[in-house]
């Protein structure tokens, strides 16, 4: 289970197993929130828009497909926002990843959704009420403000 308690970075070593983690913790996309999308659309994701279940996004670095870091493990729904717990691959990329997120370089993340039903209003924004979570990706800024990472937890 995901549990949020800060909004500050943390680096564990091991897990409490002792083994190394590399996992990655945070708010994939705030709810009722609008933000300017890469095609210039205004877009706000319903409560409940996403899937909890079925096939894990991947992690990408950028959107970038071929700079693929990971999986995500964990979603969870919440009436404010979907929160995510993320696996980062053992690879050079996933490494370069880890320590960009630890150092604060990269703390955001964006959606990657085909969405499946949504609906305009009168100005032309976007509400996405389901769509196909298909990746969530790393990046230095985000469309949206409240999707960030909370919590890196590695061991390189």
């Amino acid at each position: 289970m995901i549990k949020f308690t800060s909004s500050t970075f943390s680096v564990d070593a091991a897990g409490p197993d002792g083994l190394p983690r590399r996992t990655i913790t945070g708010v994939a996309v705030p709810y009722n929130v609008y933000a300017t999308v890469s095609d210039g659309t205004e877009v706000q994701f319903a409560p409940g828009s996403l899937p909890v279940d079925g096939k894990a996004p991947k992690l990408y670095m950028y959107h970038d497909s071929t700079q693929a870091i990971g999986l995500v493990s964990e979603r969870v729904d919440s009436p404010e926002a979907m929160y995510f717990s993320a696996t980062v691959s053992n690879t050079r990329a996933g490494d370069e990843a880890l320590v960009l997120m630890a150092d604060g370089v990269l703390d955001s993340v964006s959606v990657g959704v085909n969405p499946t039903e949504f609906k305009y209003d009168d100005k032309g924004n976007m509400t996405v009420l389901k769509g196909e979570f298909v990746e969530l990706s790393i990046v230095p800024i985000g469309a949206y403000s409240g999707a960030t990472i909370q919590k890196v937890s590695a061991s390189l």
